[in-house]
């Protein structure tokens, strides 16, 4: 008999192996789990808590920092020639020049004929600008209606080659000064 339940208990530990906790440190183990999942340490805000933040830091009223302005422009100018090599252009980007990915050094696109020829000759910016607007292509614009107002701006930049058709301009507009694009937007499309 004592082999047979031998047998029996080998084929048991092997459907259920043993644990070499104690009892205590599974149950604490859980409990610990339990708790990160009912009041987790951290979680994304939604956002309508993040517009009440932002609201709540800055107040309702926003106001321009002159002083943060200057700054900031006095380091960019600082760093590298913006007014020139915020754009790609023919005069700043030859061909055969390597483009590396934001953010990923492991990745580039040597710039070729098809590539040169998206390039304006000479930056897009005529200053002084006084109205400009930035538009992104995540969707967000869809069935606002700020076309128009978009349009009125001295100067418009969209964001990774966004669709422009006919069907699109009442939302988004359909003027544009500059275009940007991640390198892998332009492999893309």
């Amino acid at each position: 008999r004592r082999c047979g339940s031998r047998r029996r208990m080998a084929g048991l530990a092997w459907k259920w192996p043993r644990t070499r906790l104690p009892v205590g440190a599974s149950a604490l183990g859980v409990f610990v789990l339990c708790w990160l999942y009912v009041f987790p340490v951290y979680r994304l805000p939604d956002e309508k808590e993040i517009v009440q933040g932002v609201l709540l830091q800055q107040g309702k009223a926003w106001r321009r920092n002159q002083t943060a302005v200057a700054l900031f422009r006095k380091l960019l100018e600082e760093c590298c020639d913006p007014g020139q090599l915020f754009a790609m252009t023919k005069m700043n980007s030859p061909m055969g020049k390597n483009l590396w990915f934001d953010g990923e050094f492991l990745y580039s696109v040597t710039i070729d004929n098809a590539t040169y020829s998206l390039f304006p000759q000479a930056t897009p910016f005529q200053l002084p600008l006084k109205k400009c607007s930035v538009v992104g292509n995540g969707g967000i614009l869809k069935k606002s209606g700020c076309g128009k107002q978009i349009d009125q701006a001295d100067f418009v930049m969209r964001c990774n080659l966004p669709p422009l058709s006919s069907e699109y301009s009442k939302d988004v507009g359909s003027k544009t000064q500059l275009v940007t694009a991640n390198p892998s937007i332009i492999q893309k499309r």
